[in-house]
């Protein structure tokens, strides 16, 4: 077999998940791990006066490109699917339906003031953008607790099958690998490498890093956690016993231990109070009757004047004409679209795969609060659902919607095999994410109740995820589509080195305005 990178990236995420792909992207240099300069162009007031733009798609991309060009003048008109605005940008509360292209339905019953973010979840501090839109708009932000020493890891080969906690792994890990490399200095297989007094700064700091010995052994720490914690009088702490080194190495939690070290979410990290749809909610409230629902996309073409688009709203179809247009649709979407583009867009259309990721959230009793002192973050068992995350949102209130199980659906991005998780049934699946809590936390899958399961490429309008923009081969398509075709642009963020994030679509929105400025200019 030959081992390409796009069949590397394909194991990786099979075995340990996205995220764990994302981490092997970026070492290949495949991936951005920063926010791309914004070319948003200062433009007047009056700059767009006499122009109109037709956006299709209400998503971040297209709700982006609306709020920006209205600033400069032109008329917009945003044809949205959906009867709500955000695109990928859904949060599933009390009310809800979540309807499958299979005819499956599922009606949220939560109590008041519950939600799941079934996209995306997170604001990272170092994506400005988006935070200072959430600024401009008036959207209340609150700390989103990505990572929790408290949070639990579990794997069959460690403990017995029995989880522990986060901070007993990465400190058992860390005083194991210090002792290693102390010893090595120790027999001088780094002289060549460091000269005496570096080496005993190498020690003393090894020492310090692993928590180590005198004799610059590891026996345990109190960082690892408490077996019985400190009390009065003559109640003392009794330590955890440390992990065994063999046993980590075969269980590699390497995925946990360093989920917080990706710069993309890393802390301080940040969500909009009340959910993620607060965002696109107050976007459309500042844009008004721009925003058009329910108005399904059928044809692009082109006209004298610039661009035709023709779709239907309340089954009756339309048409309305534009100097330019903005496509944010998905790419599932424009692959079967009656478009009137150059033979290479239709064929980059084709040229990136969409993940196929879900997320499963239950309204439960906070027993991980109560019982395991566990306030947000992310824990990690090997099994079918190998993540459960907490809600960073009413702590120390009474219920909360926990998410277990976020990941691909499909193993290979070519041909769509299934995951292990992807090839249960429905109810298979429920089960699965049922039973990542109970052994993480004995007794208590049956706390679970009200389950909402969310496939992305089920989901009307979307039939996918995130975009692979970030395999070798797709680059073609990539460029292409980050060039116009006449009056028609494109944008998402499936255009950025941001991928599955709202400040890529939000910076490819401002590549797109920019692009319709220039050509105005050079017009």
């Amino acid at each position: 077999m030959t081992w390409t990178r796009r069949t590397f990236l394909g194991r990786v995420a099979a075995a340990a998940g996205y995220r764990a792909m994302y981490t092997a992207m970026q070492a290949l240099g495949l991936l951005a791990t920063t926010s791309e300069a914004s070319p948003l162009p200062d433009l007047p007031p009056n700059f767009g006066a006499g122009k109109k733009v037709i956006i299709l798609g209400g998503g971040i991309a297209g709700l982006v490109s609306a709020y920006e060009l209205r600033k400069a003048g032109f008329t917009c008109t945003i044809l949205e699917a959906r009867e709500r605005p955000g695109g990928r940008n859904w949060s599933v509360r009390n009310g809800c339906k979540v309807e499958f292209t299979d005819g499956a339905v599922q009606t949220c019953d939560w109590e008041e003031g519950h939600y799941l973010n079934v996209g995306p979840a997170r604001l990272p501090s170092i994506h400005r953008v988006m935070i200072e839109y959430c600024e401009d708009l008036g959207v209340p932000l609150e700390v989103e607790i990505n990572t929790s020493r408290s949070t639990l890891m579990q794997a069959d080969t460690l403990n017995g099958g029995k989880p522990v906690e986060q901070r007993q792994v990465v400190n058992d890990t860390r005083g194991y690998i210090s002792e290693l490399l102390a010893k090595s200095i120790d027999q001088h297989g780094l002289d060549k490498l460091l000269d005496k007094e570096d080496t005993q700064r190498m020690l003393d700091f090894l020492q310090t890093y692993g928590d180590l010995t005198n004799d610059y052994s590891y026996k345990g720490s109190q960082r690892s956690g408490f077996v019985v914690s400190p009390g009065a009088g003559p109640d003392e702490e009794k330590w955890h016993q440390p992990l065994s080194l063999h046993e980590l190495l075969v269980s590699d939690f390497s995925t946990g231990e360093l989920y917080e070290e990706q710069i993309d979410w890393q802390a301080t990290m940040f969500q909009p109070i009340g959910g993620m749809d607060r965002i696109p909610y107050a976007f459309a409230k500042s844009l008004g009757d721009i925003v058009q629902y329910r108005c399904v996309v059928k044809k692009v073409g082109k006209s004298s004047s610039g661009v035709k688009v023709e779709y239907a709203n309340a089954g009756s179809s339309q048409e309305i004409e534009a100097d330019y247009c903005i496509c944010t649709l998905p790419l599932t979407i424009l692959r079967t679209l009656d478009i009137d583009c150059a033979l290479e867009k239709k064929q980059a259309f084709k040229g990136m795969k969409l993940a196929s990721l879900y997320k499963i959230g239950w309204e439960a009793p906070r027993f991980w609060e109560k019982q395991y002192n566990i306030y947000g973050g992310i824990s990690f068992p090997k099994q079918t659902v190998d993540l459960v995350w907490y809600p960073s949102n009413g702590l120390f209130t009474k219920t909360g919607i926990i998410l277990s199980g976020f990941n691909f659906e499909q193993k290979d991005f070519a041909d769509g095999s299934p995951t292990a998780f992807g090839a249960l049934s429905t109810q298979g699946k429920l089960d699965a994410s049922r039973a990542a809590v109970e052994v993480l936390h004995p007794g208590h899958g049956r706390s679970l109740t009200k389950p909402i399961y969310v496939s992305w490429q089920k989901i009307p309008y979307s039939l996918g995820c995130l975009a692979m923009n970030m395999m070798p081969d797709t680059k073609p398509a990539y460029n292409e589509l980050n060039k116009p075709d006449g009056r028609i642009y494109f944008a998402g963020d499936y255009l950025s080195h941001i991928v599955g994030w709202q400040e890529g679509a939000a910076l490819s929105a401002h590549r797109a305005i920019h692009g319709i400025a220039e050509q105005m200019r050079s017009s």
